[in-house]
């Protein structure tokens, strides 16, 4: 990763979006980044950033979740945005985008403060984001639980 490679970063008023926001700084279009952090869960949304940004060449972290596989007994639509997300970035990194997907399990955000489950730190999955941006390789996708 170039040391000031500019970075769009969706969710940024809170949680995880903000902590990237000040940890990076934040470009104001996904026109004028180098690498797209598509943070928001927001329906289908992040399945249609990430087709644009891959039609825009750009270097590409998602942020999925790990609640397709943890929860399965109770199905919510928001597993099945986040399964296709996931889909779309496997899709994609076997056609030579350079995209990668990060399933986090329950981290400490507003989202899910009312869930009494072990959380991990935001500076954490800060730092893991930081690492896959890092690698000199391509990596298609990482799971982190607490």
């Amino acid at each position: 990763m170039k040391k000031n490679e500019k970075k769009f970063i969706t969710g940024t008023r809170r949680g995880l979006g903000s902590a990237l926001a000040d940890y990076y700084g934040n470009c104001s279009s996904l026109e004028e980044c180098e690498v797209f952090i598509n943070c928001k869960h927001d329906g289908f949304k992040q399945v249609e950033l990430l087709y644009e940004a891959a039609e825009l060449g750009k270097r590409i972290i998602n942020i999925g979740s790990n609640s397709p596989d943890q929860d399965k007994d109770k199905p919510h639509i928001y597993q099945i945005e986040k399964f296709a997300l996931d889909k779309a970035n496997e899709q994609l990194f076997y056609q030579g985008i350079n995209t990668t997907i990060i399933r986090f399990g329950y981290f400490d955000s507003p989202r899910v403060q009312d869930i009494d489950a072990k959380k991990m730190d935001i500076d954490y999955c800060c730092s893991v984001i930081n690492w896959v941006l890092n690698q000199p390789h391509r990596v298609k996708d990482i799971t982190v639980c607490p």
